[in-house]
């Protein structure tokens, strides 16, 4: 059983990964860590890297603006790269 929280300062959503800053509920000190983008909106159990403590985070999920905003731009992506036409040149 967790006997520490870890509470989320900060995020930020990249590509694959949840970038975090968040801060021990046992030693008080500020960390970062990442976390594959499949445990987004989850709760998961870690130790701290600083004291040990093993203990708990809720992370975030990703707004409904952030993922019209990821969609839009694969699409864009997809569009630069010419997608089926590149194929058929070569």
């Amino acid at each position: 059983m967790a006997s520490a929280i870890f509470r989320v300062q900060s995020h930020k959503f990249s590509q694959d990964n949840i970038e975090t800053t968040l801060v021990c509920s046992r030693c008080d000190e500020v960390f970062s860590k990442e976390f594959p983008l499949d445990l987004e909106g989850q709760t998961i159990e870690f130790k701290c890297p600083v004291c040990g403590a093993p203990g708990e985070a809720d992370l975030p999920y990703k707004s409904a603006e952030e993922r019209e905003e990821f969609e839009e731009d694969f699409e864009e992506v997809e569009e630069e790269e010419g997608g089926e036409d590149f194929d058929e040149e070569y």
